[in-house]
């Protein structure tokens, strides 16, 4: 076999001229295709493993989640259960409150209540009292209960001081008094009242009797501007007054106590 030297030179030529023509057109692309895809097969590794990542954070935060659960149930069950007691305990204290409120406005209600029930019916025991007693004083001798009063009246006249006695003249001579009772006097009797106050006053008196059966017995001494009063009307009118005070005064106390 014989080898031409031209043709191996020819044929290196186009082998090398074939080389460059690859690696000008074909294996450069080539390279630019593969490197482009291993960049794109690095940023779908790279995103794979962000999304991985992003996974396992959020199933570790479930984990995390799932295990605090009962610890929250058990808070929030029993942040509902000291909820509930407070509110049932503010609710026991204002019923409480409100009973302790009526309980004592019942109260004061009653003792009200009790006090005019007692009132009127300390009056109306007062009211008989003093209309029995008029009875009574009214079937007795009224010159012999007179009598006495008459006399504590001309008393109290004599007993006042001179420039008392001279307010009751008022400087009118003669004196006028109008003597009331429950039936005309005695003459005497008339004549000696007189006497006793014209002696008290130094001066004449006018004396004028009236009867007002409504004192009972007893007199009244009109002057100008001032009556002694001595009869039982008006002692009956002091008892009733004094026995409703005395027993106001003793309710009110037993009601404080």
């Amino acid at each position: 076999m014989h080898i031409d030297g031209w043709t191996l030179l020819l044929q290196a030529v186009n082998f090398l001229i074939l080389v460059w023509l690859l690696r000008r057109f074909l294996y450069r692309p080539i390279l630019a295709v593969i490197a482009e895809r291993q960049a794109a097969t690095e940023r779908v590794r790279t995103e794979a493993e962000a999304a991985r990542q992003a996974a396992e954070d959020a199933r570790q935060t479930l984990e995390a989640q799932r295990t605090a659960l009962p610890a929250e149930r058990d808070r929030l069950i029993a942040a509902a259960r000291a909820e509930a007691e407070a509110e049932r305990a503010a609710l026991l204290e204002k019923a409480r409150t409100e009973a302790d409120h009526a309980l004592e406005e019942a109260r004061s209600r009653l003792a009200d209540e009790r006090a005019q029930a007692l009132d009127a019916l300390q009056r109306h025991a007062a009211d008989l009292g003093t209309q029995l007693a008029t009875r009574l004083l009214r079937d007795a001798p009224a010159h012999a209960l007179t009598s006495p009063l008459l006399e504590e009246a001309c008393a109290a006249v004599e007993a006042l001081s001179a420039p008392q006695r001279h307010a009751l003249v008022d400087g009118i001579d003669p004196v006028p008094v109008r003597l009331a009772a429950a039936g005309l006097l005695p003459t005497e009797d008339a004549a000696r009242t007189r006497d006793r106050l014209a002696a008290a006053f130094g001066r004449p008196v006018a004396l004028e009797q009236v009867e007002d059966p409504s004192l009972i017995a007893g007199v009244e001494l009109h002057f100008a501007h001032s009556v002694v009063r001595r009869s039982w009307k008006q002692t009956l009118a002091e008892a009733r007054e004094e026995m409703t005070r005395h027993d106001s005064a003793r309710s009110d106390a037993d009601a404080l106590a």
